[in-house]
């Protein structure tokens, strides 16, 4: 067989002889040997039922597309010595839900601190300059809102929301991966309730800067929130895609 038949017959059969003993394959890990790339492949439905698209060789290599993935074989002495993948850009989004925070997204939120992944927010001040800052005071508030305790009240933030309120925060895990981006708008609420429930949530270490409580308490409308809980080899797991007008 020549290189674009030897990876047709692959996808379709699994054969393991048609993998080289030492062939590896690389994603967001790697999985070496022809025992683990085999049980790889043919262990979940991801690759089997795929519609791979016709074989292509790009000099040494052959490439294939489907399931929203790019697999490249390289072959060597008539075997695949390594299949290497990647996300597939334009494949269809996760379908839209209505925003409604998980409470294991909410527990992430508001161990953010704790767990030393401190929220980022971001925000356009008056001259339109994007600035970043991170917010060890951001909690979750309800289903569709977070959270900040805002120290200075004469600060740049405040100024700048008030005529700008659109705000985006990241929460990101390094060790699980863990990404979520939330988009929303920012204002102040004087609500002596929320600024109690606002100040009491957040931790220790923060309250510690503001004994006197005399921070602003913001609240985050949420409009957008996407990301995943975590990844696998084949890429994001737990991937949500949040909408505030979702279902209406």
């Amino acid at each position: 067989m020549n290189k674009t038949e030897l990876v047709k017959e692959f996808l379709q059969s699994m054969r393991a002889e048609l993998l080289a003993e030492d062939v590896f394959f690389q994603a967001l890990a790697r999985t070496s040997g022809r025992e683990a790339v085999l049980k790889h492949f043919s262990g979940t439905d991801v690759y089997r039922k795929a519609a791979w698209s016709r074989p292509e060789a790009d000099g040494e290599r052959v490439k294939v597309t489907g399931g929203g993935l790019i697999l490249v074989f390289e072959l060597a002495d008539g075997r695949i010595s390594a299949i290497r993948q990647q996300a597939l850009f334009g494949a269809a989004p996760t379908p839209a839900a209505p925003v409604k925070l998980t409470e294991e997204m909410k527990k992430l939120v508001d161990n953010a601190l704790a767990t030393r992944h401190p929220m980022m927010v971001a925000y356009a001040d008056a001259s339109g300059q994007p600035i970043l800052s991170f917010r060890g005071s951001t909690q979750s508030f309800s289903d569709d809102q977070l959270a900040i305790w805002v120290r200075n009240s004469d600060g740049n933030f405040l100024n700048s929301i008030a005529s700008n309120p659109r705000v985006a925060l990241m929460y990101r895990d390094e060790d699980t991966k863990a990404t979520y981006q939330f988009q929303g708008r920012a204002r102040v609420s004087t609500d002596e309730a929320v600024r109690n429930r606002i100040y009491a949530k957040m931790a220790e270490a923060e309250r510690n800067h503001d004994p006197a409580r005399t921070g602003v308490a913001l609240l985050v409308d949420l409009d957008r929130v996407e990301g995943w809980a975590g990844m696998s080899p084949n890429g994001p797991v737990g991937k949500v895609r949040m909408l505030r007008e979702a279902g209406k």
